[in-house]
């Protein structure tokens, strides 16, 4: 069963205590490359606009991609785009700056279950298209990592099932 949040926004305050557990991930070199874009109201067309570009690109129907993209927006009140914009010194590399933003995406998610919110991490075309750079008016080297839909949920939710991690894990001595 999908998370599902009302249509009531969490307050400024609640996302910006959300996004300073988002900055207390790690960072190698302290370069703290994260960047976040926070959506609600009509700045969401945004993302609806960016969602049905990626999809006409592929071959989408415009119709259909519009329908497609407002769907996908109106599942929460609030957006929040995780982005990155790595360093330029020459010892960083990229990779461990994208694991750095993943690392404040988990941060904000469980301070967002910390608060009873409602949170839910999504990827996808959308943020791999160029029609969000130029939506977001992202910078050259900026390239989005996530989008993390927020609210108040609305009921109960079972937890995904997963593998445990004995399922999963190689001891080696």
């Amino acid at each position: 069963m999908r998370p599902k949040v009302g249509t009531d926004a969490p307050s400024r305050v609640e996302i910006e205590e959300l996004l300073e557990a988002a900055v207390r991930a790690p960072t190698h070199h302290l370069t703290e490359p994260w960047r976040f874009y926070v959506l609600s109201g009509e700045s969401k067309r945004l993302l609806a606009n960016a969602i049905a570009s990626a999809a006409m690109a592929a071959g989408t129907d415009p119709d259909e991609a519009r329908a497609d993209g407002e769907k996908k927006v109106g599942r929460a009140p609030v957006i929040v785009v995780f982005t990155c914009v790595p360093s330029d010194e020459p010892d960083v590399v990229e990779q461990e700056e994208i694991a750095s933003v993943a690392m404040a995406m988990q941060n904000f998610l469980l301070a967002a279950h910390a608060k009873g919110l409602g949170a839910m991490l999504r990827t996808g075309p959308a943020a791999y298209s160029p029609a969000i750079r130029d939506e977001l008016g992202l910078g050259p080297s900026e390239t989005v990592v996530g989008f993390v839909y927020l609210g108040f949920p609305e009921g109960q939710r079972a937890l995904t099932p997963r593998a445990t991690a004995a399922e999963r894990t190689t001891w080696l001595s």
